[in-house]
């Protein structure tokens, strides 16, 4: 029986919570009242984050993120931080046109030409440094630090170090997760946001002079490309460029570290998974496809209704900013059987942990191919791999949701 509700589109449990006790649920574990919320209320206001709506089947998930009534990431969180221009809230022309320098260096084809020589370097030579210790997490140790480098390098950004880069990322997605919104209408956790524009002058601070460089001697790192491509000689501007940028330093650059370690947290969770991969690693690609639908690191996407839509059954008016999760679609009963189970053998069909129609992730080919390869080198390098029983893992998070500390042993 479904339950009672205090408006017409809020379930009373939801809206008896505060702002607080919301934030707290989703970030502990989020999959109980995504379950509940695709039983009973598939779409739902949240009056707690500006009253948006949030979605959380599979196909009212795909039907936003495709459907031309719907406009990019828009809400005020997304636009307070990255700003009026960024590659998530454009549409038409202005999205094209980013998408047309994004995109060339990350289709699948031209990952595979440079993939190795970018990754398994600087992957060996971690495992090499952390090899004496016998133990680490393995998340701020290697993945994280695999994951910034290699996008980082791809950009043109050798000479920022990984520690910073990882601390951008970081500081970046403490404020993009904070969506509570108070009485007026403001952000409530507005020190998150402070910090966030004190990364963003560094970022300008450090990445302005490679900008600079890159315009007056073209090389073939993406950041010269994205100076440079389709300009009929008129190089971008660092002004236009920042806000994509602050995009792909957050989200490209967390995605395949932290869905890596939601990867092999389910492969450490089903001993008989790990060996298979361990013993054949042709099926690596499957268990990262698996870790991606189990644990979506990126877990929500955003749209604004252009125009008056119905989802779920509900009357969605121009404006209204819709909330489309990824990480419960992905674990949708109508599609997956026993879909919180992470399961390397389930028949392939496509997730959600991408987003979905145009603003689909322009990495996810990237991102995938240096999962797999910090991965497999992680598994040569040390055979007997394995969970450090003496302490738990962390795993946290809604909009972002991945293991953000996994303590290992060889």
């Amino acid at each position: 029986m479904a339950d009672l509700t205090t408006t017409t589109s809020t379930p009373f449990w939801l809206a008896e919570m505060s702002s607080s006790e919301l934030e707290e649920q989703l970030t502990a574990d989020p999959y109980g009242l995504y379950a509940r919320l695709r039983r009973d209320h598939p779409i739902v206001r949240v009056p707690q984050m500006g009253d948006v709506w949030f979605v959380t089947r599979y196909d009212d998930v795909k039907q936003v993120g495709s459907d031309r009534s719907f406009h990019g990431a828009s809400d005020l969180a997304h636009m307070t931080l990255f700003e009026e221009g960024n590659v998530l809230s454009a549409e038409g022309e202005p999205h094209r046109e980013q998408r047309a320098f994004i995109d060339p260096q990350l289709r699948k084809r031209k990952v595979a030409t440079y993939i190795d020589d970018l990754v398994r370097p600087y992957a060996r030579k971690l495992l090499e440094d952390l090899r004496p210790a016998g133990r680490a997490d393995i998340v701020t140790e290697y993945l994280e630090p695999v994951s910034v480098r290699s996008l980082g390098d791809l950009l043109g950004l050798e000479s920022v170090d990984s520690p910073t880069l990882q601390r951008w990322f970081h500081g970046l997605s403490q404020a993009l997760v904070n969506k509570s919104i108070d009485e007026n209408g403001e952000l409530v956790n507005k020190a998150a946001f402070e910090h966030a524009e004190g990364v963003k002058e560094e970022i300008r601070a450090t990445v302005g002079p490679i900008i600079d460089r890159v315009t007056a001697t073209p090389d073939e790192s993406s950041m010269s490309h994205w100076v440079h491509d389709a300009t009929n000689g008129n190089p971008r501007t660092a002004d236009q460029l920042w806000p994509t940028l602050y995009v792909v330093l957050l989200g490209a650059m967390q995605e395949p570290g932290h869905g890596a370690a939601n990867t092999l947290l389910g492969l450490f969770q089903n001993p008989d998974q790990l060996e298979q991969v361990r013993g054949d690693r042709s099926l690596l690609p499957q268990a990262i496809e698996e870790g991606l639908r189990w644990i979506a690191p990126i877990g929500i996407f955003t749209r604004r209704a252009t125009e008056p839509t119905v989802v779920a059954g509900e009357p969605i008016a121009v404006g209204d900013i819709v909330f489309c999760s990824m990480g419960s679609a992905n674990r949708d009963e109508s599609r997956w059987t026993d879909p919180d189970r992470f399961d390397i053998a389930r028949p392939p069909q496509p997730h959600l942990a991408f987003s979905a129609g145009a603003h689909t992730c322009a990495g996810s080919h990237f991102g995938k191919a240096v999962e797999e390869i910090a991965l497999d080198e992680l598994f040569d390098a040390f055979p007997d791999l394995r969970q450090d029983e003496e302490q738990a893992e962390s795993v946290q998070g809604w909009f972002f949701r991945a293991v953000r500390g996994l303590p290992v042993r060889w």
